[in-house]
């Protein structure tokens, strides 16, 4: 939504049409609730047999569950850190949009320590460790995208959704944004598998 929705903002913005560009990125946050909200139920209420598709053994499963469980309780605050940190660098504010990721970055090691280890909460101390990180951010964003020094604020009236503009809009550049990411991972697969193969014949 963020790599969708921010370029069809900048492009408002360049045609001098503020509000046209703001309700673009308020229906791409209202797209974000819906979608974090949606994903939060779908992995709580299949969590287990995602876990077992995704490679988890016998050995894992219960440690992967207990990360699963409360990470995916933080999946509203990763959409909104991730997913409206490209509109506040759209507004030409790339520091507040590197302080988004960095304020996340730097609470995530820091607390991880302390709550794995201090208060001995495993892996439980790590997912939780990362919903505080990704809250933190998400308010981060927030409170810049609806206070006064963004030039673009997230509007009340803006809120509802406009599902056919927004789509034919935003599903273009989503499309190619999810093909470029899909073909990337390809590449980069095949690379490692070239890569494990040479090492493989050097070391024989």
């Amino acid at each position: 939504i963020g790599s969708g929705g921010a370029p069809l903002t900048a492009i408002k913005m360049g045609e001098k049409n503020n509000d046209e560009a703001e309700k673009i990125m308020s229906n791409s946050f209202s797209m974000l609730l819906i979608i974090g909200v949606s994903l939060t139920i779908v992995f709580l209420l299949f969590k287990e047999p995602i876990l077992w598709a995704f490679g988890a053994s016998e050995t894992t499963i219960n440690y992967a569950l207990d990360y699963l469980t409360i990470y995916v309780m933080g999946t509203l605050f990763v959409q909104i850190a991730l997913g409206m940190n490209p509109f506040i660098n759209t507004q030409g504010f790339a520091k507040i949009g590197m302080l988004t990721v960095l304020i996340g970055a730097v609470i995530n090691i820091a607390l991880d320590p302390i709550l794995i280890f201090t208060f001995d909460m495993g892996v439980k101390g790590a997912a939780l460790t990362s919903i505080i990180a990704q809250g933190v951010s998400s308010l981060f964003a927030l409170n810049f995208l609806f206070g006064k020094k963004s030039i673009l604020k997230i509007r009340k009236k803006y809120l509802k959704l406009d599902i056919f503009n927004f789509w034919k809009k935003i599903f273009p550049i989503l499309f190619v944004c999810v093909l470029t990411t899909f073909f990337g991972n390809i590449i980069l697969s095949q690379i490692d598998l070239q890569k494990s193969i040479y090492l493989f014949i050097s070391n024989i």
